[in-house]
């Protein structure tokens, strides 16, 4: 059975079903259920690509479902999943008491058309459709930044809005142009389509794609967050609900990433295939570079994460941009960890958060004391997210050591910089957290195995990876893009 289309059967459910619901906890379990089943059924999808040397199309091959789309959307069904469980116990501990009660249906309505967007992006064969989805992602995204309707949410989530939406904009013009492109071609319709568009870039002029692709990197590279293209980005993960954060930070990022690698495999035979490489390396160098430093800056721990999750793009786009099959294994397998690492950190910082009415960093002690398994779990992310061994992230960081040593000797400097000065940042504002004597008196929740087996299971899975590398995830996708990029 090749109809694709399920994948997107349970966010269309959630969205149809859930606005209806009343109970709040009936609500938050039907959505997790929803959620399982989506990871159930690109599970099964993605056993049989893995399995499958070809292609699937749906929707008169508007859609397409690869080995690479196969890789994030297996990824992002899961962390789907997952935070959807973390999301019940959150959900009900949390003091929204001044916010009506339909905010509760709006949540989970928003969590999966949020999910359902990134999803279409994910299989989009059609560029348009893809710019659509992103749009729609911004979209459902931004009203979920600002669920608590604070000063403070507003305004993170207007300037999400804003400079997304302008970003957006450049992704489009980007889009027009590559279509005009192709129009000489006569594909017609058609020449939306990827699979058609890989096959006449070499026949585009060269010039009119290079301006093509430059707004569209400018456009999702404000989503990837590169910098000076990240403002939205600390304010937004600062100010949403912790799972919302966890979804912005560990999914969204990598899903506009993805976006650029498709646009870059796209112009893998032309004349002007160093472009993308190029743009990539020099803006994830600077991500990793101006994020190290800002996080020692940071006073608020949310905002820290967001910092590093500035950081670990970066490094991800190097290793895109380096493209070499070495470089594009540690990149994966880096969007792996990371996604898995950073959503747990997510969670914890949730929990630290409804504990003591606090994210700001010297306002938090003594965590050990107050609330021990959050604090245990809480290191350990901090620890994967620092890179140190047996981390994942540990394993993909010598990797991309390896491959940019094996790629430009002199590129090694900025990137060990940015590494030593982003783990010296984490473990000065955060080992303060854990081993400081506090008197406070930590606040009454309602304890639930939601709050801690999601962020435990990432976890373990990252711990996992940094003993036996999960090249079966990777290999495949690397044997695909390597021999076009």
């Amino acid at each position: 059975m090749n109809n694709i289309g399920l994948l997107l059967l349970p966010s269309i459910l959630a969205i149809i079903v859930l606005p209806w619901i009343a109970n709040r906890k009936g609500a938050a379990y039907l959505s997790a259920l929803l959620a399982t089943l989506g990871f159930v059924i690109a599970a099964y999808f993605s056993y049989r690509m893995y399995h499958n040397s070809q292609p699937l199309f749906f929707a008169y091959h508007w859609l397409i479902y690869d080995k690479l789309s196969a890789f994030f959307i297996l990824l992002n069904a899961f962390i789907g999943m997952t935070t959807s469980y973390y999301a019940i116990s959150y959900l009900l501990n949390e003091d929204i008491t001044h916010l009506h009660p339909l905010i509760y249906r709006f949540y989970h309505t928003g969590y999966h058309l949020f999910i359902l967007s990134m999803l279409v992006v994910l299989l989009s064969n059609n560029i348009g459709i893809m710019w659509i989805a992103m749009e729609l992602a911004t979209i459902s995204s931004v009203v979920l930044v600002g669920l608590y309707q604070t000063p403070q949410a507003l305004e993170a989530a207007w300037k999400y809005l804003i400079l997304c939406g302008v970003g957006i904009g450049f992704a489009l013009l980007g889009t027009v142009i590559l279509y005009f492109g192709a129009s000489t071609q006569h594909l017609g319709s058609e020449g939306l389509l990827w699979t058609n568009l890989i096959k006449i870039t070499p026949l585009i002029p060269p010039k009119l794609l290079a301006i093509s692709f430059v707004f569209l990197f400018v456009g999702y590279g404000t989503k990837v967050g590169f910098v000076p293209l990240h403002n939205w980005l600390p304010d937004a993960h600062a100010e949403g609900p912790a799972p919302i954060s966890a979804l912005l930070s560990g999914l969204l990022l990598n899903v506009a990433l993805f976006a650029l690698l498709r646009f870059k495999w796209m112009l893998s035979d032309t004349s002007i295939h160093y472009l993308p490489s190029i743009l990539l390396i020099t803006f994830g160098f600077i991500g990793v570079l101006f994020a190290a430093l800002s996080l020692f800056r940071q006073r608020q721990l949310k905002r820290l994460f967001a910092y590093s999750s500035i950081e670990h793009l970066g490094l991800i786009s190097i290793a895109f941009g380096i493209g070499s099959p070495l470089a594009l294994f540690a990149g994966l397998l880096h969007v792996l960890m990371h996604s898995l690492s950073k959503t747990a950190a997510f969670f914890m910082c949730g929990n630290v958060m409804q504990t003591t009415h606090t994210q700001t960093i010297s306002k938090i002690r003594g965590l050990f004391q107050q609330t021990p398994l959050t604090a245990i779990l809480l290191l350990i992310s901090i620890l994967a997210i620092m890179g140190l061994p047996p981390s994942g992230l540990f394993v993909s960081e010598l990797l991309l050591i390896l491959a940019t040593l094996k790629f430009n000797l002199w590129l090694l400097i900025p990137l060990v910089l940015g590494l030593v000065l982003a783990f010296l940042a984490i473990l000065l504002k955060c080992q303060p957290l854990f081993f400081s004597n506090t008197t406070q008196t930590p606040l009454p929740l309602q304890t639930r195995s939601n709050r801690y087996w999601p962020a435990a299971l990432h976890l373990l899975l990252v711990i996992l990876a940094g003993i036996f590398v999960p090249a079966f995830l990777i290999a495949p996708v690397v044997h695909t893009v390597a021999g076009v990029l």
